[in-house]
């Protein structure tokens, strides 16, 4: 006998007698149901937030060049005069958030979060020192955190929408030095 069918003659003997007899029923075995992975939604899910991070760098890089541009500080010192109305997003009365929002998607085509809080979490913190034209600053004026914002025109001054309307004000003088909290750069 051949060499490799040494082999064989084993395999041969265990599918023999995996196979059914003549005569026993040849209905077949009942198979457990796999779980079906869904790959394509996983793919999806993916390609979707690789995109949205891609956009949201886009954004992050059109407003910081609105902001060095000052295309922003434009926008905002444009409105001064307007009034003020809670939850306002313009074009003619705002709130403080939506004032800033307005600036950006004007400016830059940057969609920001519609709260000084969701405002307060984007981009990069800004010592106090160096705030430059279009930083967004923030006070604490009803309780701990940021619940006021203004765009900066300059080292020392903001436009923000308050319960006067839209104005130009400075951030260190005693009522906003006192409530001041911060500001970010949106790069």
């Amino acid at each position: 006998m051949p060499r490799h069918w040494r082999r064989l003659v084993p395999l041969t003997a265990l599918i023999a007698c995996a196979l059914p007899r003549a005569g026993a029923s040849a209905a077949p075995l009942p198979v457990p149901e796999l779980p079906v992975v869904p790959v394509e939604r996983e793919v999806d899910r993916a390609a979707q937030a690789a995109t949205a991070r891609a956009l949201a760098m886009r954004s992050q890089a059109r407003a910081a060049q609105a902001q060095e541009e000052g295309d922003v500080v434009r926008v905002a010192e444009a409105q001064i005069g307007d009034g003020y109305a809670w939850g306002g997003s313009g074009p003619d009365a705002f709130d403080c958030s939506g004032l800033t929002a307005y600036a950006y998607a004007r400016a830059a085509g940057v969609k920001l979060p519609h709260t000084s809080q969701g405002q307060a979490a984007l981009g990069h913190p800004v010592e106090r020192d160096d705030i430059r034209r279009g930083d967004l600053v923030f006070f604490s004026t009803a309780g701990a955190g940021a619940s006021h914002v203004g765009i900066a025109t300059g080292k020392r001054t903001v436009v923000s929408a308050t319960n006067a309307g839209v104005i130009e004000h400075a951030t260190d003088d005693a009522y906003w030095g006192a409530h001041y909290v911060g500001a970010r750069r949106l790069r």
